[in-house]
């Protein structure tokens, strides 16, 4: 008998959750209300800045989502942090969060949305009133170390459980458009009004890692990296990840520290930067280069891997 309350939205252009390449961008909505008695609201959403409207039915389950209260210091994706905490305020106190151990983590559990990136926590304290101080973090998780960096008090938060997310696929078209999603509760007033930027998130593979450069005996520069794969996040012994895309592809920048840059595409993760077109591009002088490198994929490029080297 409790009232029902206004309707809380969150969009979330999410990376794959599982195995299976999405081949459309897909927005994923969060709902939810301040009142524990708040269920599901109608929603529709528009591509054209609301000059027609589509209907999708009712949200999903109510999702576990706040805002965080401090400010998330910058961490690595390559090792646990445990120095970083965050706290985490709940629409209510009927909205609950536990902690949960290493292997329970490495199969996923307690995936959370904070700003734009990817986080699971192991340890998890009450600070009452549906406050939680969240710890012992793993950061960047799929692909989203990049946004590691920049948090603050405010950011939204939302807990990653797939039923409690409403997803809408969209025409391939559509990354690089905004999305406007309308709900309407029994407890709202008026619609409630949220945007996003379809950024194609699941369509897009992670950046590569493990940047390395060799310097060759005639002067040449062996360079290399390692890709992921958007498909290929469970460790699998004995093999390489799944490559997830049609085709492999890469694009590569070299800018070295004297001379110009040289951008090429690749469909293999190695390339030889010859003395030759060292010299060609005046760089045999150069005492360090900055490679920048890119994953093509089905939404287009990844985010880039960058890294300098002394050579």
């Amino acid at each position: 008998d409790l009232p029902h309350g206004p309707t809380r939205l969150a969009l979330l252009d999410l990376p794959l959750l599982d195995s299976i390449a999405a081949t459309r961008p897909q927005i994923w909505i969060a709902a939810a209300g301040p009142s524990p008695a708040w269920r599901r609201a109608a929603v529709s959403y528009s591509m054209d800045g609301g000059a027609s409207w589509q209907d999708v039915g009712p949200t999903a389950a109510p999702a576990v989502m706040g805002v965080a209260e401090t400010a998330l210091l910058p961490g690595s994706a390559v090792l646990i942090d445990r120095d970083a905490v965050v706290d985490v305020a709940l629409l209510h106190d009927g909205m609950v969060l536990v902690g949960r151990d290493d292997a329970a983590l490495a199969n996923g559990a307690n995936l959370a949305m904070i700003g734009g990136e990817l986080i699971q926590f192991g340890d998890c304290l009450p600070l009452g009133g549906g406050r939680y101080r969240l710890s012992r973090l793993w950061r960047g998780r799929r692909g989203t170390e990049a946004a590691a960096i920049g948090h603050g008090a405010g950011d939204p938060f939302v807990l990653i459980e797939a039923a409690n997310l409403l997803p809408i696929e969209l025409p391939t078209g559509a990354i690089g458009g905004q999305i406007r999603v309308v709900a309407s509760g029994v407890g709202d007033g008026a619609a409630v009004i949220a945007e996003a930027m379809i950024g194609g998130a699941a369509l897009r593979p992670p950046s590569p890692v493990h940047l390395r450069v060799d310097v060759r005996p005639d002067g040449g520069l062996s360079i290399g990296w390692t890709r992921r794969s958007r498909t290929g996040w469970p460790w699998i012994d004995g093999g390489d990840v799944p490559l997830g895309e049609e085709a492999e592809r890469y694009r590569l920048t070299l800018t070295p520290s004297t001379g110009t840059a040289r951008t090429v595409e690749l469909d293999t993760s190695a390339y030889l930067y010859a003395a030759a077109e060292r010299a060609a591009d005046g760089a045999m002088a150069a005492s360090a280069i900055t490679i920048a490198v890119s994953q093509l994929g089905a939404g287009g490029l990844s985010a880039p891997a960058s890294a300098s080297f002394a050579i």
